[in-house]
């Protein structure tokens, strides 16, 4: 009986050690957030005229579809859209100041709705056989560093059927940029297209 009594008293030493020491981190964790986000309630508002703006190349759409998606992907013609995957509310108020963060969240929903409605929009094209133009809207995506699978694989089937398979892994490499859990899903996919 007494060795089953000491094992279980060191067990609840050691348990009671990694409890303390993982609250401890987590405390650790707490605080730094808390300390960046009072830093970043503090920075003034910063000049955001030079950010890495987006812009649809509309101009390139040489026969209008006159759908409804269509029309819908054109206001965003009229937008501003920026990118700004994988940075957070915090770093943004940080860089950018307190001030424009509702602004700078309003280009980043733009864009993600735009990301978000792109795929739909090239599928008419390419039923209208549009195929250049789909090919051109989707580089584009890929080029705004959209982390959209769907936006990879249907440029990777145009290349494809094109015969361009080099490009397919011109479009693995292009995914290397994006967040990991998102790369890793893209690359998986377009391994199968190749």
């Amino acid at each position: 009986m007494f060795p089953f009594l000491a094992i279980f008293i060191i067990f609840c030493v050691v348990l009671g050690y990694y409890i303390k020491k993982g609250d401890t981190s987590q405390k650790e964790v707490m605080d730094n957030f808390f300390e960046k986000e009072r830093l970043a309630n503090g920075v003034r508002k910063k000049d955001i005229s030079q950010l890495n703006y987006i812009t649809i190349p509309l101009e390139k759409i040489p026969h209008p579809l006159h759908t409804d998606i269509e029309k819908e992907f054109f206001t965003f013609g009229e937008k501003n859209m920026v990118n700004f995957n994988g940075i957070s509310n915090t770093d943004l108020k940080l860089q950018y100041g307190t001030a424009n963060l509702n602004e700078l969240t309003e280009y980043d929903i733009n864009y993600m709705d735009m990301i978000a409605l792109l795929p739909q929009y090239t599928q008419e094209l390419l039923d209208a056989n549009q195929i250049d133009t789909a090919q051109m809207l989707l580089e584009f995506a890929v080029n705004s560093k959209a982390d959209s699978k769907i936006i990879y694989k249907q440029l990777a089937s145009i290349y494809k059927e094109k015969n361009q398979l080099d490009k397919i892994d011109d479009l693995i490499t292009a995914s290397n940029a994006l967040p990991e859990l998102t790369k890793s899903m893209i690359q998986k996919e377009l391994s199968t297209i190749n």
